[in-house]
Order: C-alpha cells, then structure tokens, then sequence
C-alpha cells in the first residue's frame, strides 16, 4: 500500500539529470502502481462497451445527438446542426463532430454513435484512478474509481449518445488540471485546463466556464490563497486560450443564421432554463439532490460522512487555523467537497432539471467515497463501515417490498422487469450481509473487496438487462418498422409518438403531422405511406380509410396506408390548407 502523500504545496525535489538504470525492485515497483491502473481501466472498457450497439437508440435522448451526427455525413454540414433536415439550435457540435467520425470509422450504426461517449466514460474513471493515487494513495484510487464504475447513473449515461459523458469528461479533466497546476505550480497542466475548458465549452456552452471558476475561487476563499490564484492562473490569458478555441465558431454560426442561434442556445437554453421551466423539464428543489443519491448508490450512504471528514476539526485545532498546513489528502477532500456541493447548488438553482445535470459531480463523489472508505479500511473504528453498509441492508430491505410500488410509476414498465428488480436486491441484501460479518469481523478489507465484487457483478449484469427489457418494450421495434417503411418509395409518417431517432433508420426525412386532423390532410394527398405510432391507436388508425396494420409490437405500431377508390377530387376541394408539419427537435 502506497505511503501517505507529503503535504501540499512542497517542491519538486526529482534531479533533472538522467536517471540511473532501472534496477529490477524499480521495475517490480512500476509493474505494482502499472497492474491496479490496468485492471481497473479494462473493467470500466468491458463495462461500458460490452454489447454497446446491441441495443437500438434510446429515443428521444439518444436520436437528438446520433440523427444530427449522420446528417453531418449525409449533407456534409458540418457548422449548423440539423436533425430530420431541419435547422435544430441546440449544444454545441464537438460531441456530433466526434460520433460523425466514428461513423467514418464503424459505419452508421449503434456502436458508433455511443463509442465517443463510452470512450469519455473510461478516460473519467482512468483520470479518477491517477487522480487520487498521486494525492491520496493506492487503495484509496482503486476504491473510488471503482464506485464510479458501479455508480447506475454513471454507468448508464457511458452507455448512451447523449452530451453529458464527453462534458463530464472534459469538465472534470479540466478542473484536475488546473488544481494540479495550481498545487504543483505545473504551467503544462495550466494551459492543458485551459484548452480542456475550451473543449468542454464547445460540448455544452457557458456552464463548462460558470462553473469550474465558481468551485476553484470557493476553494481558494476557503483555502486562503485567492489572491495568490489569481496571479498564478493568468485568467485573462486562460479566456484567451478558451475564446481561441470556442468563439470561431459560435460567432460563425451566429452570423449564418441571422442571430436565431444567439436566441435559441445562448439565451434559451442557458439563460431562461435558469428562470423558466423549458420543455417541461421541471423539478423540485431536492429533484438533483435525489438524483444524485440515486445514481450513485449504493456508495452515496458513504457521503455524509466523507464531507465530515472533510471538515472535521483536528486535536484541539480548528479547521480553518490548519487550513495552510493541510495534507495533500486533506486538501484533496476539502477539493472535493467543493466541487460536490457547488455543483448540486449551481444546477437545483436552475428551475428547469433533467435528471443527468449533475454528473459531472461524481468523479468528486468517487474522490470522496474513495479517501473515506480507505480511511475506514485502516482506522480501528468499526463503525465506519458499520453504519454505511447496515443503512444500505435497510435501502435494499425497503426496495425489496416496494419494488412493484416504485416500478409502477415508470411508463410501459416490462413486467419481466420486476423479477429482475427483485432478484437485483436481494442478491444485494446478501452482498451486504456477508459484509456487516466481515465488518464485525474486524476484516474491513476483506467486507470492501467483497461488497464491492459481490455489487458490480450484480449491477452489471442487471443493469445490462434492464436495458434489454426496457429496450424491447420501448424501442424494439422501431429500427425495423423505420427500415421496412423505407425500402418501399413511400412517405414514412409518425404519428403521436416522439422518435426523433427514426430518421438514423430511414435515411430520409420523416412527416410527423401533429393533430389527427393534419394526419388525414395530408394521407389524402397521398397514394400510399407507412406510419409508426402509438399501440393505443389501434382502434382509430382500423377506422380510417385506407389504412391497414402491418404489426405490433411493444407500445409501438406500423400501419400502411392506401388510398381509397373513391372521388378523391371532390374530398379534396373540402379540404383546408395543409397545416406545417412539426419538427421532430419539437
């Protein structure tokens, strides 16, 4: 086990001479911090990429981000995003860039468009893992990189084609950075934030400047040494580095749609998402809060007591009087909790929520639970691991009678899912009692090694089944309804349902009339069409003319449409103008 760090803010005392030879106890020691940084970065590769294109698009999320990607390809517009071929003013195009070169090199399907997102998930962990075992200590990396592996809401989002991972993954390499630079006074790992900041801005926009500067000038207020930060940071030249990087763009896409995307993703999707409820993402003030409890169970019952351990006074000392003379470990948790607590702050302030906003705080969290299970390994207070682990056999006790309760609440829920759900708590519940032995035991190692075997086995395997029964309920059918519509000349229409991924199968444009009556103004003018809705339509589409069902599956269903023999001329002269079709981004 790696010795405690020394205190921060000490010198390089390495000689910048050539190193004698290796020696072989140098090798054994490079194989001994080499093999724990392998191991755990090929479990995060095998979680998050194993079957990744085996499912089809998570529609809408996943479809918002893949779609315009292919359309890159498909129209060679690489500036303005667009998604059914229409002008769509959303994040910025670092993410769809990246996942339309992977298109280049996997060809368009599943697995190349998640690729990137699952490629930044594994970096996370991989940073994470480095992270702590230079400040912190061996154990300590092992442990926290593998909660964030396990974390649900983690291991979820690697495995989508969403923004949030290569956000999370260029937010959180930044801010390590530049703490690293700052503390170790490395000018490479300045200007390396700087551009990393620059990045994360081209993935999500404003956020990615807000709100790394308001965890770093927290930390300094905390730590003393803001002024000293501010000479040490180079602000004006880090916007220079940032500006460089991100405002050729946004000012060119900007000025080619007339100041529509100002309007649209700067003042809309940043500024009023602050102020006002948009696209019905809404939430209470402990909506991120549970969130993130949540998503990163079972580990998140370790927080409460990490960030007191961040802020526990010492032997007679106050904090704040030992707060210049902190060790690397001590500081790294002060860090930490910072960068936690801010950003649960900075996104609950926001009246408009979704459920992934907090994400970039968990490599935090990892840090956090990381230093304090460690800590709990090695102190002789048993309660430490105790009291978490009995609080998680309570959380599973309790999901194992209210499974049917909570999963009841989720829209055209499996019923296989249920069973699964069970089976997943109450191998957990046995997990987590052979811990609390080994726990009373006075074998605290051995309770962590097992507990955590015992969780991402489990996580793992249900996690990935969910996602199939989940998958083939809402999704199944879709890929194959949208290639069967598409092989014929038809129109292809979608009717009451929002799948804005159906174009990544179809390779054209797809109709979605929005009201049954703009549906039968336009099928009127039509010879023949397919349209994909809703199974709860059966009865109206059996009652329109000319439409015949072609099949069902899940929620979803594929109905051909005919034109009926009948005087079409004088149908249509009763006919009102056709009203717009709406956008899929809608």
């Amino acid at each position: 086990m790696a010795t405690s760090p020394e205190p921060i803010h000490t010198k390089n005392t390495h000689s910048c001479h050539s190193a004698p030879p290796a020696t072989s106890l140098d090798r054994a020691a490079i194989w001994h911090d080499l093999l724990p940084f392998t191991l755990i970065f090929l479990t995060a590769c095998l979680v998050f990429f194993f079957d990744l294109g085996s499912l089809p698009l998570f529609n809408p999320d996943e479809g918002l981000f893949a779609e315009p990607a292919r359309e890159i390809l498909d129209t060679g517009e690489w500036t303005t995003s667009l998604l059914n071929y229409v002008v769509r003013y959303t994040k910025p195009p670092l993410t769809m860039w990246m996942m339309a070169l992977s298109y280049q090199i996997f060809g368009v399907n599943e697995f190349a468009a998640r690729c990137f997102g699952a490629t930044c998930a594994a970096l996370v962990v991989a940073v994470t893992y480095c992270f702590l075992a230079r400040y912190a200590g061996r154990r300590e990396a092992l442990v926290g990189s593998c909660t964030l592996i396990m974390a649900p809401m983690f291991a979820a989002t690697a495995r989508m084609s969403i923004t949030d991972m290569p956000l999370t993954f260029f937010f959180t390499t930044s801010l390590l950075c530049l703490y690293r630079a700052f503390t170790e006074r490395s000018a490479t790992a300045l200007w390396l934030g700087y551009v990393l900041i620059g990045a994360a801005v081209m993935t999500k926009g404003p956020v990615a400047i807000l709100l790394p500067a308001a965890i770093l000038i927290a930390y300094h207020l905390v730590r003393g040494s803001l002024g000293e930060a501010i000479r040490f940071y180079k602000p004006v030249w880090g916007a220079l580095i940032v500006g460089i990087i991100a405002l050729p763009w946004f000012a060119y896409e900007i000025a080619v749609t007339k100041g529509a995307y100002f309007q649209a993703f700067i003042l809309r999707e940043n500024f009023q998402r602050f102020t006002t409820v948009v696209d019905a993402h809404k939430g209470g003030w402990w909506y991120h809060l549970a969130a993130m409890l949540a998503g990163y169970m079972p580990w998140s019952v370790f927080i409460p007591q990490a960030l007191w351990q961040a802020v526990a006074p010492g032997s007679g000392q106050s904090w704040l009087s030992r707060r210049r003379n902190l060790s690397a470990t001590a500081d790294l948790r002060i860090f930490a909790s910072l960068w936690a607590v801010i950003t649960l702050a900075f996104f609950s302030s926001s009246v408009s929520k979704l459920l992934t906003y907090t994400l970039p705080a968990f490599p935090a969290l990892a840090i956090l639970v990381g230093i304090e299970i460690a800590a709990a390994t090695r102190s002789g207070s048993r309660i430490r691991l105790l009291a978490p682990l009995s609080i998680i056999a309570v959380i599973c006790g309790a999901g194992g009678l209210s499974v049917h309760l909570l999963l009841g609440k989720l829209r055209a829920c499996p019923v296989a899912l249920f069973e699964l759900a069970r089976s997943f708590i109450w191998v957990q519940c046995a997990a987590t009692a052979a811990a609390l032995a080994l726990a009373a035991a006075r074998r605290p190692a051995f309770a962590v090694i097992l507990f955590s075997a015992a969780t991402l086995v489990i996580s793992t395997y249900c996690g990935q089944q969910a996602a199939c029964l989940i998958s083939n309920e809402w999704e199944g059918a879709l890929p194959d309804f949208a290639r069967y519509a598409a092989a014929t000349p038809y129109p292809v229409l979608l009717f009451d349902i929002r799948k804005p991924g159906t174009p990544f199968y179809t390779h054209r444009q797809v109709a979605q009339p929005g009201s049954k009556r703009a549906l039968e103004s336009r099928l009127v003018r039509l010879q023949s069409a397919y349209i994909l809705s809703k199974a709860k339509n059966r009865e109206y589409f059996e009652s329109l003319p000319g439409c015949r069902i072609v099949a069902r599956q899940g929620y979803l269903l594929l109905v051909s449409y005919r034109r009926p023999a009948t005087n079409q001329a004088a149908a249509e002269a009763t006919l009102p103008e056709l009203p717009s079709d709406l956008s899929l981004a809608n």
